[in-house]
């Protein structure tokens, strides 16, 4: 039998959403909300290609509202019907809660920790909610429109172990400074045969033994093609690879493997592109999902120890995203180089995580303890 969920339209429609998961194809909603929000409503809370029933409601209700609500409870034949009060303001959801204790309509609420709070009957243990939503559908929900992801590049074993190489000698991170200035310098200039290529020429500097051997990794992988005097990124993916792309990638590789240890992860993605809020757009890093909870990541290879403007408004923007995109974002920040001690207090106050400097080669157990609450 399919079940009917109504709930509120509210701050934290995600809770409206992930409890129909459990039932798939066998669940529908009826939010009850601004009839002139409802074009928002059907975009955000369709379920298995179902669009939401909606029904007009008031801040505060009348028993005229109740009787139009049992009459449309009639007109769509509802059987199964159940109250969820995870969201909407404290006196409607009281009045909704007194009309289902009066008509014997099982109450449920969402609550921090996503699980399924049982009102009516109260006696009924919770449950976790299946946390079987995508990043898609969190975007979705939270009206935020992905407009594209990824860097360009296949996800292979390939660049998943150059990358894994580049990060362990603390050594050769200022060197990636170099990389960077080289690959923002390159330019593609063919014209006439249309070649993809973005070519930089090589000063002494590069030319130094200890510079050269990232360019013959990037040569090996098919990256780039380098001789004495020039070097040739592939493509542009190629090139922002090697602009910062490729400490993304390690993120990003760190995050695919712990989702195959960590069953509350539930789904990442890299290189993003969103909009949101009247088509305000910004470029998400590394994005995860888990329990739930959208996880923000920042990456940064450029130098910042010393550069206390760059930092900070590197903070103050993952921090505006955070609040930006959903209920209770959590943030983090990963660099090459350790960030101003004024930049980690204010990131200390805004709760978002600094991962820098040597402390890459144990990302992956950050992470952990990250998505974990230690």
């Amino acid at each position: 039998m399919i079940e009917l969920h109504i709930c509120l339209w509210g701050e934290d429609n995600f809770k409206n959403y992930t409890p129909l998961l459990i039932q798939s194809s066998k669940a529908q909603l009826l939010v009850l909300g601004d009839i002139s929000q409802e074009a928002d409503i059907k975009r955000s809370l369709a379920n298995a290609n179902e669009h939401p029933f909606i029904l007009e409601w008031p801040t505060n209700a009348q028993p005229a509202d109740f009787s139009r609500l049992e009459n449309f409870l009639k007109e769509i034949n509802a059987k199964n019907i159940l109250l969820n009060l995870s969201t909407g303001s404290r006196l409607t959801a009281l009045q909704l809660f007194q009309w289902a204790a009066l008509k014997d309509i099982e109450c449920y609420l969402i609550d921090e920790n996503d699980y399924q709070q049982w009102l009516i009957p109260n006696d009924r243990p919770s449950q976790a909610v299946a946390d079987l939503a995508s990043l898609k559908a969190y975007f979705r929900v939270h009206q935020i429109k992905l407009l594209s992801h990824g860097l360009g590049i296949p996800i292979t074993k390939e660049p998943g172990r150059l990358v894994e190489m580049w990060i362990q000698p603390p050594s050769l991170y200022p060197l990636f400074r170099s990389l960077n200035r080289l690959a923002n310098s390159a330019i593609n200039n063919d014209k006439f045969t249309h070649s993809t290529a973005y070519d930089a020429k090589l000063d002494n500097h590069w030319r130094e033994n200890q510079l050269f051997p990232l360019l013959l990794d990037l040569q090996e992988h098919n990256l780039a093609q380098c001789d004495h005097k020039t070097v040739a990124f592939t493509n542009e993916a190629c090139r922002f690879f090697c602009n910062g792309g490729w400490l993304e990638f390690f993120v990003y590789e760190q995050v695919r493997r712990l989702k195959t240890k960590m069953s509350q992860i539930q789904d990442v993605r890299l290189g993003l592109e969103v909009s949101y809020k009247e088509d305000i757009k910004n470029e998400l890093d590394v994005v995860f999902l888990a329990d739930n909870q959208l996880y923000l990541i920042e990456v940064k290879t450029s130098y910042l120890a010393d550069k206390i403007v760059p930092a900070n408004q590197m903070v103050y923007k993952l921090e505006a995203l955070s609040n930006a995109l959903g209920e209770e974002v959590k943030g983090m920040i990963v660099t090459l180089s350790d960030l101003p001690i004024v930049a980690q207090r204010r990131a200390g106050l805004y709760d978002l995580e600094v991962v820098s400097g040597s402390q890459l080669r144990h990302l992956s157990s950050r992470l952990k303890q990250w998505i974990e609450g230690e």
